[in-house]
Formats: structure tokens, sequence, C-alpha cells
């Protein structure tokens, strides 16, 4: 509704034009009276009103006075004045005063309405243009900062007036923001929703505009630097619009003076964006001008050995080690990075490197269900971030090692060789249990020495040919046997039963099965 104000001396004719015309039929309502030109322009300071109606001959300051100093200060303001006098001198000052009409006492309705319906069309015919011009702003100033944002924008253009007319009032510090939200609702209208949001925050507070930056959601900060508390505090807002479901990443560029040089800031700010599975969520990251914000090492060429890393995973839950499994986690987690950062290449690593830890879980303890394999591989893949990924995986697999593992209050020498019983068929050497345990290889030799009387190889073989034996009277051929034992090479097997048995693996077979003929 557009304002109107009523100014005259004699109260009988400031109630009557409250009534006299239908206010709300042309827009307008009627905020104030006064009784003089004194109190006229400080009413209109207070009020701003679009119309004012106003006697001339009034105590103290007189209409056209009033008139006259109100025009210093607003030059759009319509004015009627209403006259007992037609007098030439009072026309040709209101004529130089801009004012809209005339009108003599005692006022004609028709006459009054008449000019009213005018200035009511002028009004909304102003409005309409200026909410054209808003409309025609909103939508350059989005244009231009997509632009800006995909790092496309004329470089001319990025510093010429056109922008910073679009952008208001002049700032000392320029900051780009963009926002990546993910959810696994995926829902199409995330962006939009928190676009909205967010403008209304950016607005009320005066610090610059949201925008749309598919696949992103853009702000342009003014002299809002993302440090210490602004950087907590924008990212407050951020989680309160987007709410409990949807997450986010956030990087921002560096402070510059003008928008122009954000230009040089808008690739370092995509490419890290890029990674944001490495990327810590709910958090604003700073991108430096030069890129040099690489979360992990380079890729490197080696090849990387999936199964050693899940071997060794698994000697680690197999022993109940929960130290050995962090290790083991994090050594792994190094291997993969240092090879390749890429979303897919890590989680795909890691799905195979767990697919073998749980299998050979599942093989040896029937505690372990192959349900329980699916849910940790399918979380695995559903992880936004790599560390949140990594601390699930930690974990999930510190509840197996209590789940399956062995005591951790058995000495070392009763785990390794528990350990050798359950794995002597493996390709295991005294330097992998070095390993496993943090000892160093020979002092561990002498202790096992002393504790079972035999040096680690031979125990390992006396191992071997037992359960050998016992697999030769089940009545399984000698190159079986030599493959479930651990013996690769069966002529090297051959050799080693002779040498603790006396006789070869075949002479053995057929002696026992006389034996258990007879």
């Amino acid at each position: 509704m557009h304002k109107v104000m009523i100014v005259d001396d004699e109260p009988m004719i400031r109630e009557g034009l409250q009534t006299l015309v239908d206010w709300n039929k042309y827009g307008f309502t009627v905020v104030g009276i006064a009784s003089n030109g004194r109190e006229a322009v400080e009413k209109h300071a207070a009020l701003a009103p679009d119309l004012i109606l106003i006697d001339i001959r009034m105590p103290g300051m007189d209409g056209l006075q009033a008139i006259e100093e109100i025009r210093k200060t607003d030059s759009v303001c319509h004015f009627l004045i209403l006259s007992g006098y037609a007098e030439f001198d009072y026309a040709k000052q209101a004529i130089a005063h801009n004012v809209d009409g005339y009108i003599l006492k005692p006022i004609d309705e028709d006459e009054l309405e008449s000019y009213v319906d005018r200035i009511a069309g002028q009004l909304k015919s102003k409005s309409e243009q200026q909410q054209n011009t808003e409309q025609t702003n909103v939508l350059l100033r989005e244009e231009m900062l997509q632009q800006l944002a995909a790092g496309k924008l004329d470089p001319d253009l990025a510093g010429s007036q056109d922008l910073k007319s679009l952008l208001g009032e002049p700032a000392k510090y320029y900051q780009l923001l963009l926002i990546e939200l993910y959810s696994r609702e995926h829902s199409l209208t995330m962006n939009a929703t928190l676009k909205k949001k967010l403008t209304d925050i950016v607005t009320q507070k005066q610090i610059g505009w949201a925008f749309s930056a598919e696949p992103y959601v853009g702000i342009l900060l003014k002299d809002y630097l993302l440090q210490n508390g602004s950087q907590e505090q924008m990212k407050l807002w951020i989680e309160e619009c987007c709410g409990t479901k949807v997450r986010f990443v956030a990087v921002a560029s560096e402070p510059v003076r003008e928008p122009k040089e954000l230009l040089l800031s808008v690739q370092s700010v995509r490419g890290l964006l890029k990674q944001r599975f490495m990327l810590q969520g709910q958090h604003i990251h700073l991108a430096a001008v030069s890129g040099e914000a690489r979360p992990l090492a380079p890729k490197q060429e080696e090849e990387l050995s999936i199964e050693t890393l899940a071997q060794k995973l698994y000697y680690m839950i197999d022993i109940g080690s929960k130290d050995g499994v962090d290790k083991a986690i994090q050594e792994a987690s190094d291997h993969i990075c240092a090879h390749d950062t890429a979303e897919q290449f890590v989680k795909s690593s890691w799905a195979q490197l767990l697919t073998i830890v749980l299998n050979k879980a599942t093989t040896s303890n029937p505690l372990v269900s192959v349900q329980e394999d699916l849910s940790m591989i399918t979380a695995l893949y559903l992880a936004h971030h790599y560390q949140e990924m990594i601390v699930q995986l930690q974990q999930r697999l510190s509840d197996l090692t209590v789940k399956i593992g062995k005591s951790d209050s058995l000495s070392v020498m009763k785990q390794m060789t528990d350990f050798i019983e359950r794995h002597y068929s493996e390709n295991i050497k005294l330097e992998t249990l070095a390993d496993l345990f943090n000892y160093n290889s020979g002092y561990l030799g002498k202790m096992f020495k002393n504790y079972t009387g035999e040096h680690f190889n031979t125990y390992l073989d006396q191992v071997r040919i037992q359960h050998a034996i016992e697999l030769l009277q089940e009545g399984l051929k000698v190159h079986q046997v030599s493959e479930r034992v651990g013996y690769a090479n069966v002529d090297y097997f051959h050799s080693k039963f002779k040498k603790y048995k006396g006789v070869s693996p075949s002479s053995f077979k057929s002696i026992s099965g006389k034996s258990v003929s007879e």
C-alpha cells in the first residue's frame, strides 16, 4: 500500500479528508496527519509518505515553505495543495516545487479522486518499473556470479563497473565460498533450498550474495573474512540451513581486494572440491591460490599389493592385537592413498582388502557370518568421506578382533605356537611373526628356541609333518597333502618328510595302510 499524509490547520478538514476518499480503493493508507508545516516536515522524515495533501496558509511554517523544505531531501514525493485562495503567486510557486495538483476549497470530491487516481497510477507504474529493474539486476548478478564461480567470466567484465554496481556498496575484501551438498536421499531440491535459506541470512546480515553454481551453492562474501569465529559462524549457518539429513563440504578462496582477482582462485577452490572424499565433512576448507592443498601424497608407481596388506591385517585380528589392527589399517591406508586418492580407486581397493580378510576370518571361525562381510563392505561404499570410512573400519575390525581374536593375556610364545598351529599351511616366516608381535626377528628367534627347544623353521616343519601324517592316514594323495600343509613343491615335501620320519610319504602311506588292514 502507498502512504498518504494529510496536513491542515483545521481539525474538521483533517478528519474529513480521511474519509472523503476511499483511500484503500486507490491503494493508499493514511499514515499520519499534521496541523502545520513544521509538524509536516518532521512527520515526513519519520513516515516517508508517497503523497501529501497540504494546506497553504497555516500558522508558523506555511504549506509552500514545508514543501520547499521537504524537497531538499525528497524529490519524488507527490503533493496536492489545498487552498481557499486562487492566487497566481501560489500556483506559480507550487509549479516550481513540482506539485501534482492545486485544489481549491471547498474541495470537490470528484476532482480530488481524479488527482488521487492519477497519482496512484503513476506510483504503480513506477513500482512496477523498479520491480522489473530489481528482477533484471538479480538475474544479471546471478549470471555473472555463476560465470565467476565457473572461472568463465570475462576478465574485462569481472573488473567492470557494471559488476561492481550489481554487487552494491564496495567492500574492502571479497571471498568466494562454494558448498557441495550430499545426502543418501539425493533430493533434487537440496541446492535450491540451501540457496534460498542462505540468501535470507546473507541479505539480512548484509555480508554478500548467495547464488546457484551447479553442482554447488555459492556465496560471494563482502567484508566477512572466513577466519576463526566468523568461519565457525558460517559453518553453523550452513548446518542450520541443511538440517540433519543433508551434509556438506565447503571450500573458500583466499580473500581479495577486487572481485576480478577471484578468477585466480576459482580453479583452486573447484579443484579442492573435486577431492571431497578426502576432505573432512561438515567443514569449511581454505584453498590456496597455488593449489597446494592436496590432502595426501602424490601417486606412486610401485605395484600395490592388496594381498600382502590383507594378510597382515588378518594376522593382527587373529592374534587379538587391537593396536596391531590399527597399525595395519594405517599402513594399508598409507599404501592405498599413496597410489591414488580417487574415491572409486580407494573404495575398490579397501573392498578387495576387506573381502580377503573377511573370507579368511569366515573360513577359520564360525562366529563370522557372510552377512557381516557384506554389511561391512556396503558401509564402506556408503561413506562420504575417507576419514569417516577409516574410523568406521577401525571400529568394525576392532569388534571383529574381540570376537574372534585370541586373548592378549597369553604369553607371546604361546601366541606364536598357537598362531603356527592355525596357519601352518601358509607361507609364514619368523620375520612375519616378528613384525606381528613387534619384536626384532633375531631376538624373537632366540626366545622361541628357548621356549620350544627348536628353531622356528624346525618347529614349523614338525607341525606340518604331523598334520601331513594325519592327512595321509585319511587317504589323501601325497601331492594333495603336500599342498595342504604348506609345501608348494612335492619333492621338497618328500625330503622334509623323510628327514623327520625316516621314510618317504608314499612308503609311510603304504605302511600305514597295511597296519589299518591288519
